[in-house]
């Protein structure tokens, strides 16, 4: 075996790299607020430099780790003590059996501790490449707020099980976007767990998740205090609000926007997990606030590096605002058709109509629900339905184009085809929700002349009603016959242009002629459409929902392609769950309308033979076939996100039940 000496301490001493001094200990507060390098000192460079009070106290992460093991000294005991000009140490001979063992021919270091806020930044940059890799795997195509990827294709998703029994030190970023990404991730049950909807892990789950979302919006108050503010105020307004001295945690997005980012990310998980609609509207709101005081909405001719990311982040918080006011059923807090939004819309090189068509169907299902809004206020006020009878006109001619444009798009990518730089899939996904924003919208405009607002479900969802106590159970089956014609008994109605009242009589059956005879319908108000023509809307809406669906893209978290969903693991049995369902409203609406039909159909029309009883069946089948479709989305919705479980629960009981759905 060769020698290898020791180099001797004679001659020149190389220069210190940078950075090559140990960290101190622990930093200055003005120091760690900024994430730059302390020197220890009192007052410490830094300070000196910028002549501001330099102020310490311990730090947050606990200080010294204990250590497990007793330190191995052999090493640094022999350096100590070693002479100035050592002999030369000659190598002992090695078995080969000593290179085929792991860790072969390298040095046993003894471990080595630090307590430095200085290490996490480097410690947490490979694992904010993973973050950010599982971003565009599982949240993009769904909420498309960062640029699109550069470094394609991505990786598979490198999930690490994190054990509730054998915990273990969290990295701490110092991006409340990447604490924001990491708090709906860890909403997704781990490919590993071998029973991830156990009560347990699905505690585990919402635990360490709302730890990450508290930890987001604590590290956004950070970022934005100023040392300052705390120990010389009167200072404070002499700096800047923008400087960070951080990098960034996505090269194609400003600092500055990160926090934005942050908000909209909390607010769907505050709604999608939580069901907290209060603090929906807080973080969306706040989100609002921040990106309008950085002029977000207004950039115009900026084409620089930024400006795509600048665009999606004003937009998709503008839709986050807008959810969060369809959701709550309240009205926006902003004029949706401002004339103030001059920001250019975001692209997509696959299809550039994507965002138009996404925020224009955005804007739709807010118009209408602010009809709906509107509607509920006159009923109760039994005031002038003059301005309602007009505004549905309106919103009919305005919504039906749209509709039916969106009828003739051709959506065929692949449901589990990864996000690339072209952004295919998101475009098909956007186009979905297009699609199911749209008839939403259409459902919430003709629901009350269809069905009298009777109420199915046993909770209150979006603005569907509950069912109460004191209403009659039987009330849905003596609902007057709109869905009758709907399998081409009666002859058309013809569009109402005058602003008499339609004639609404039950179409008498051999299982309602005894007790529609004692039943009063609804006085209903006066609407320009029969309950027949809403009600063939509605069905043709709703089958519309329930097909979008359906198409509407898959995470890919194994990276490879398949005809169906995809799984979370090779060897999982769980569909990798859809995220970011801010629109989950529509599912309820869709399953509202099918349900309302199927009871009335199978009611009626379950002991006819012929043609009719042919027809009906067939329709009874179609509406199966939507509801089943429904439940299933919002299955594979509740596997992440708690919250949307109580619908999913909804309409697994309607489905499921022998009264209203015959399996």
């Amino acid at each position: 075996m060769a020698e290898v000496a020791k180099p001797t301490q004679e001659g020149p001493v190389a220069g210190r790299k940078k950075f090559a001094t140990p960290p101190v200990k622990i930093a200055c507060l003005a120091c760690r607020a900024s994430r730059t390098r302390c020197t220890g000192e009192h007052p410490c460079a830094q300070c000196t430099t910028r002549d501001r009070p330099c102020v310490y106290k311990p730090s947050r992460r606990g200080g010294p780790r204990v250590r497990k093991k007793p330190r191995l000294l052999g090493d640094n005991n022999e350096q100590a003590t070693a002479d100035p000009e050592p002999a030369p140490v000659v190598l002992p001979n090695l078995s080969v059996e000593s290179y085929i063992n792991p860790g072969a021919g390298l040095k046993n270091l003894a471990e080595v501790m630090n307590d430095s806020d200085m290490l996490f930044d480097s410690l947490f940059s490979n694992s904010a490449n993973l973050i950010l890799n599982a971003y565009y795997i599982w949240i993009h195509a769904y909420f498309p707020i960062l640029p699109p990827p550069t470094e394609v294709p991505l990786m598979p998703d490198e999930a690490v099980p994190l054990y509730e029994s054998r915990p273990k030190d969290v990295d701490e970023s110092c991006s409340p976007l990447a604490l924001a990404i990491s708090a709906i991730l860890a909403l997704i049950p781990c490919a590993q767990d071998v029973n991830p909807l156990a009560e347990e892990s699905i505690l585990f789950r919402r635990k360490y998740a709302q730890f990450l979302a508290q930890s987001a919006f604590e590290a956004i108050e950070v970022e934005t205090e100023k040392p300052e503010s705390s120990m010389d105020p009167s200072r404070a307004l002499d700096d800047s609000d923008d400087e960070y001295s951080r990098q960034p945690f996505h090269l194609g997005v400003p600092v500055q926007l990160e926090h934005i980012i942050a908000l909209d990310l909390l607010s769907v998980y505050e709604y999608a997990q939580r069901g907290n609609l209060k603090r929906m509207r807080t973080r969306a709101n706040a989100a609002l606030m921040s990106a309008m005081s950085l002029s977000l909405h207004t950039h115009t001719d900026d084409d620089d590096v930024y400006s795509e990311a600048r665009r999606r982040v004003w937009w998709m918080t503008f839709v986050c605002v807008c959810q969060s006011s369809i959701v709550s059923n309240t009205k926006p807090a902003f004029d949706i058709f401002s004339p103030s939004f001059t920001s250019k819309m975001p692209i997509i090189q696959a299809d550039p109509e994507a965002w138009p068509l996404f925020l224009k169907s955005q804007q739709a299902i807010l118009t209408a629900t602010q009809f709906v809004i509107d509607l509920n206020a006159a009923m109760k006020s039994q005031s002038d339905m003059t301005h309602v009878y007009q505004r549905m006109v309106e919103l009919e001619v305005y919504l039906e184009p749209l509709v039916a444009a969106s009828e003739a798009w051709v959506l065929s990518c692949p449901p589990t085809r990864l996000v690339d730089s072209h952004e295919t899939v998101v475009a098909q996904a956007l186009r979905c929700m297009s699609i199911i924003k749209l008839n939403s919208a259409r459902i919430k405009v003709h629901r009350y002349c269809a069905f009298f607002d009777l109420p199915v479900f046993p909770r209150k969802n979006c603005d569907l009603k509950p069912v109460t106590p004191s209403e009659s159970k039987d009330a849905l089956r003596h609902w007057p016959t709109c869905c009758a014609t709907l399998i081409g008994h009666s002859g058309p109605s013809s569009h109402t242009g005058s602003s008499s009242s339609p004639t609404l009589s039950p179409r008498l059956t051999p299982h309602s002629e005894g007790s529609v005879q004692n039943f009063q319908a609804p006085v209903t108000p006066i609407f320009p459409f029969s309950s027949h023509q809403s009600a063939k809307i509605c069905l043709k809406s709703a089958l519309s929902i329930s097909n979008a669906f359906d198409i509407l893209p898959y995470p890919n978290p194994t990276t490879q392609t398949a005809e169906g969903p995809s799984y979370l693991g090779p060897f999982s049995s769980v569909i990798a769950p859809r995220t970011m369902p801010s629109f989950a409203c529509c599912a309820m609406q869709c399953g509202y309308v099918l349900l309302m039909v199927h009871e009335k159909t199978q009611t009626m029309y379950s002991g006819w033979n012929g043609d009719t009883g042919s027809l009906a069946n067939n329709l009874l089948g179609r509406l199966q076939q939507g509801l089943l479709s429904i439940l299933a989305t919002l299955e594979n919705y509740g596997t992440a996100f708690e919250a949307l479980g109580g619908m999913r629960d909804q309409i697994r009981d309607k489905v499921y039940s022998s009264v209203s759905f015959d399996a």
